[in-house]
């Protein structure tokens, strides 16, 4: 919905007293804008409110939408806090600084100074652990929930290998991953799934020899990476549907990958360089 500049001023009146303590409605430029943002966010969460049964098929006046909003938002910061508390009972870094600096240590910090009120769309950290699907424009408790949710799914699929294996293969890709790995573990692992259902072997072991890679070789010999893209693409929804019981939401977070992937294996038999690519520890 949208409102005209005099429903929302008086609210940014309204907001810049209590910012003040009722001491001065004189604030800077910044600060205004500031506070004329926060309720914006918060009227955009009412606009979004279905999930919390808020949003009306009926205009309703600016400072209700507001004060819906504001609810919403303050109510995803107690579900996000709730969905944080649940994903670490299962949560591993395994041995990735990175990772556990960003979720483990990090995290904590905006549950602690996230200002709803005065600075909603501020989520404070900065992410560093990149997740496949990344929150791009999304700010707020919006950019930490997104955050969260692609961590859990992540997670969800590393928790299906043996931790040994994985950390095994992070540290083909990099000797001192613990402390030098800035990249995402979920996509080493998923090329290596490719790489081992191409070759027909066993998945578990995230692990292919040379004679594996003449097999990876012979399975996408002479496809286009259209063709390629596909079979990457069927090969893993057979996987997640068949060894994840998936219903969907870990094949469609993964599924950009497969045109990446494709591209990245044909290179590497173009170039002779598929042990590079498959983290060969002889290469």
């Amino acid at each position: 919905m949208e409102y005209e500049m005099e429903e929302l001023l008086p609210l940014v009146e309204k907001l810049t007293y209590k910012y003040t303590s009722g001491d001065s409605s004189s604030v800077t430029y910044e600060t205004a804008r500031m506070l004329m943002e926060a309720i914006l966010y918060c009227m955009e969460e009412y606009d979004r409110g279905k999930e919390f049964g808020i949003r009306t098929k009926e205009k309703i006046n600016a400072e209700t939408a507001y004060k819906l909003g504001f609810d919403a938002v303050t109510a995803k910061v107690y579900k996000t806090k709730e969905f944080y508390n649940a994903l670490l009972e299962e949560f591993k870094d395994y041995g990735c600084r990175n990772l556990r600096d960003t979720v483990l240590e990090g995290m904590p910090s905006f549950f602690l100074w996230y200002d709803p009120k005065f600075k909603p769309r501020d989520h404070i950290l900065t992410l560093d652990y990149p997740t496949l699907r990344p929150v791009n424009e999304l700010c707020g408790v919006d950019a930490i929930y997104c955050y969260l949710q692609s961590i859990k799914i992540e997670n969800d699929f590393l928790k299906a290998f043996d931790t040994a294996q994985v950390e095994q293969l992070l540290e083909r890709v990099m000797p001192d991953y613990r402390n030098l790995y800035y990249d995402n573990i979920a996509y080493a692992v998923l090329l290596m799934v490719v790489g081992c259902i191409a070759a027909r072997k066993p998945v578990g072991r995230l692990f292919l020899s040379e004679e594996d890679l003449m097999a990876v070789k012979q399975y996408f010999k002479d496809d286009s990476e259209a063709a390629a893209e596909k079979k990457i693409g069927s090969l893993l929804s057979d996987m997640f549907q068949n060894v994840f019981g998936d219903d969907g939401e870990m094949e469609e977070y993964f599924s950009y990958l497969g045109k990446e992937y494709a591209i990245r294996i044909l290179n590497g038999i173009r170039h002779a360089s598929l042990p590079a690519t498959f983290y060969l520890p002889e290469f």
